[in-house]
């Protein structure tokens, strides 16, 4: 009896002993207190322990229903996905932090645009005024991009430029600016719209070359930008070269009101040009009724004076050396006493008519 009842507490322990080293490889942990699913190679935590009372088929010890493969299978799939998505995540990260940095904008500078409008560069020059680039930079002779399109004629892009903000008295290195360009070519059109933005023009003002606006005008041969001009032109004591070639065209063209004008902006009676003795004087000289009356009329002035050494070309001009002699010599004569003295009795009238004084 007592060697039956030690075989029974034998086989009692045998069959505990078995179920913890199941629970063990199962739960892969020497206690499940903080055991840890094996999920790789789950084994149940069961095991067969035969009862003395009711021998039989073993029960399970843990009631857990067994796990399929499948959902093992994509519960590690999860995981391994998950895994590799922080490690992708991870790398993106650093290689933002410690990659290099984007490529800073390198902005456009008012010499590029100067440039493209040098070349006719039609998309830099759109590309430029885009990106808002300054219209008012300078090349190396000081011409701005306004007035290098105005020069070239391309006047699609100098409107485009004034749009943007260019400024139309910036004259280059030579006193050449924008306004004049436009009245060398004769472009009316482009010519009062720089008239319209200019701010502080002088139209009298010369170039270092001894060139001005007016005569400017006169070689872009339209008469309405000479008109204008002529009517923006100050009051100046002297003639130059510029009102003299004006004076001249006016006289050929007959256009009396240009000749009127540009006798009232002068205190000085107008001369030919390299000249000393006053053209009316010249007109009396070679009995030229024509210019003598359209002078007169235009309001030349009927006490002018002769200077006190006459031109060559006028002296040789007259009827008479004797007089010439006269003439040379005497200081105060006035266009009255040469017509009384030449016995012309037809400019004498005339004159004494105008308010010479006798």
């Amino acid at each position: 009896m007592g060697t039956a009842s030690g075989c029974a507490a034998n086989e009692v322990l045998s069959a505990s002993h078995r179920v913890k080293m199941d629970k063990r490889i199962g739960w892969n942990l020497d206690t499940t207190e903080h055991a840890t699913f094996n999920w790789i190679r789950p084994i149940p935590a069961c095991a067969k322990v035969g009862s003395q009372v009711h021998p039989g088929p073993a029960t399970r010890l843990d009631t857990a229903p067994p796990i399929s493969g499948s959902i093992l299978h994509m519960r590690v799939f999860k995981r391994r996905f998950v895994f590799w998505i922080g490690v992708a995540l991870f790398i993106l990260f650093w290689a933002t932090v410690l990659g290099p940095e984007p490529p800073a904008r390198i902005p456009i500078s008012p010499g590029e645009l100067v440039r493209a409008v040098t070349l006719r560069r039609d998309s830099l020059i759109e590309l430029c005024l885009i990106d808002h680039v300054d219209p008012n930079g300078r090349d190396d002779r000081g011409r701005t991009p306004l007035l290098i399109a105005t020069a070239q004629q391309d006047w699609k892009t100098a409107q485009r430029l004034l749009s943007a903000g260019a400024l139309v008295d910036l004259a280059d290195n030579n006193g050449f600016t924008p306004l004049m360009a436009a009245a060398v070519h004769g472009n009316l059109e482009m010519f009062r719209e720089l008239l319209a933005r200019s701010a502080h023009l002088h139209a009298e003002d010369l170039c270092k070359d001894g060139n001005d606006l007016l005569g400017m005008a006169l070689d872009g041969g339209n008469p309405n930008i000479v008109k204008s001009v002529l009517e923006l032109w100050p009051a100046l004591p002297q003639w130059r070269t510029s009102t003299r070639r004006t004076l001249q065209a006016a006289l050929t063209t007959g256009n009396k009101s240009e000749i009127q004008l540009l006798l009232s902006k002068h205190s000085a009676p107008p001369t030919p040009e390299g000249k000393d003795v006053p053209l009316l004087a010249y007109a009396i000289a070679r009995n030229d009724s024509s210019l003598f009356g359209t002078l007169l009329a235009c309001g030349a002035d009927p006490n002018t004076a002769l200077p006190s050494r006459c031109d060559k070309e006028f002296l040789a001009a007259l009827p008479s050396k004797a007089f010439g002699s006269y003439i040379e010599g005497d200081k105060g004569l006035t266009v009255l006493m040469l017509a009384a003295g030449l016995d012309r009795e037809d400019y004498l009238r005339a004159l004494l008519a105008a308010g010479a004084n006798r």
